[in-house]
């Protein structure tokens, strides 16, 4: 089963950043932006969580963006699915993610992937 590429970005404050690659073939990446403390991990999705991820990229329907409201604080996101034609962009803020449980969902189960 093939995924489409994933990469999500997170930026938050006091430098802190997350970067999660998945390529096709369910090799990915998270670099954690801060190699003082941790090394990236690599590694390669077992079919367990190749279906749940697939489960999860299915369900997040169509790109948008939700802007963190004046004044709020909080990480922003960059989650880029697909390529070419087919390429979904999503830009949210922590916050939003209550609002949205689809979103939601895929982001924990990349970040579980660690």
């Amino acid at each position: 089963m093939s995924l489409p590429r994933i990469n999500y970005r997170v930026v938050g404050q006091d430098d802190y950043m997350l970067i999660i690659e998945v390529d096709p073939d369910g090799n990915f990446i998270i670099d954690y932006g801060d190699y003082t403390s941790r090394k990236p991990v690599r590694g390669s999705l077992d079919v367990h969580k190749r279906e749940r991820l697939k489960a999860a990229l299915d369900a997040i329907g169509e790109s948008r963006e939700h802007q963190a409201p004046e004044g709020t604080t909080g990480f922003m996101a960059d989650l880029t699915v697909g390529d070419g034609p087919t390429v979904r962009h999503f830009r949210f803020w922590e916050g939003a993610l209550d609002d949205e449980p689809d979103l939601k969902g895929l982001v924990r189960e990349l970040e579980l992937l660690g």
